[in-house]
């Protein structure tokens, strides 16, 4: 198989270009399409027929699933997930019929998935692997729609430096803090390093549970023991263990808010 082709569908424009880039690099890949709507994804992967798809799983008019469900049975590319959301990329990572890659997007991982998906592709074209992919999709939309129930994220899956992956369970994350396109989740004595800027941490986690403290750090908001005016008149957050993190004269007034709607006014706890 020394030539193959690909489709990729994502809405969003910088992701597709990256994918595109990434492609350039792959040997034997030909892309012959890319689409940013489930509509146009299922025209363009029914016309085109190509050996690969690069699926985005959440799209702003349905999901990637939807997409393999409305193509015809004939129909039957090998499929890689490109995700942000970890719980569903590591499910499908489990099974032989499709893999994934989370975004950001790493080449190296790309071109891993993509050898994976031809050398499937090479050994096996039987109907027994259309069946498998098929179940192992409908098994992956079910857990999709059960977790969409929340738009917030309840665990994380953090590849290490090894490729190894680590699951971190959000009620275990006492606060995050940022560094530089990193952000460190701090876990009691241990910490893990995940590639996301803070902002869309914040974003995907439920925001009566993680509270702005500063421009740099997110605290738990049932880890917060005390908050205390310091000399110079700065307010910091003593979260239970005893860690002391300064808060940003910005998100002291929301850190007061969402502390007093929690709990409301207690005279006994100072003022943040």
């Amino acid at each position: 198989m020394s030539e193959f082709s690909v489709v990729t569908v994502d809405d969003e424009p910088l992701a597709l270009s990256r994918l595109e880039i990434v492609l350039r690099g792959v040997p034997g890949a030909r892309l012959v399409g890319s689409a940013s709507s489930c509509d146009a994804a299922v025209a363009l992967i029914t016309e085109r027929r190509p050996d690969i798809v690069l699926l985005d799983i959440r799209l702003r008019d349905g999901t990637g699933f939807d997409i393999l469900d409305r193509l015809p049975r004939d129909v039957t590319p090998a499929v890689i997930f490109i995700t942000a959301f970890d719980h569903f990329a590591i499910r499908a990572f489990e099974v032989s019929a499709v893999d994934y890659v989370l975004k950001p997007i790493d080449a190296g991982r790309l071109r891993e998935a993509v050898d994976r998906a031809r050398a499937r592709i090479i050994a096996d074209d039987s109907v027994g692997q259309v069946k498998e992919m098929r179940a192992v999709i409908a098994d992956l939309r079910a857990e999709f729609h059960d977790k969409a129930r929340s738009p917030y994220e309840t665990e994380l899956w953090i590849r290490g430096v090894t490729g190894n992956l680590t699951r971190v369970s959000l009620d275990l994350v006492d606060w995050v803090s940022s560094e530089d396109d990193y952000v460190r989740l701090h876990t009691g004595a241990t910490s893990h390093l995940l590639r996301l800027s803070i902002r869309a941490f914040e974003a995907r986690v439920d925001p009566t549970q993680f509270v702005r403290v500063h421009r740099a750090a997110l605290v738990r908001v049932s880890r917060i023991a005390e908050v205390r005016r310091s000399p110079t008149g700065r307010r910091d957050v003593i979260l239970r263990d005893g860690t002391r993190i300064a808060t940003g004269r910005i998100h002291a007034k929301r850190l007061r808010a969402v502390l007093l709607e929690r709990d409301g006014p207690n005279p006994g706890t100072p003022a943040a």
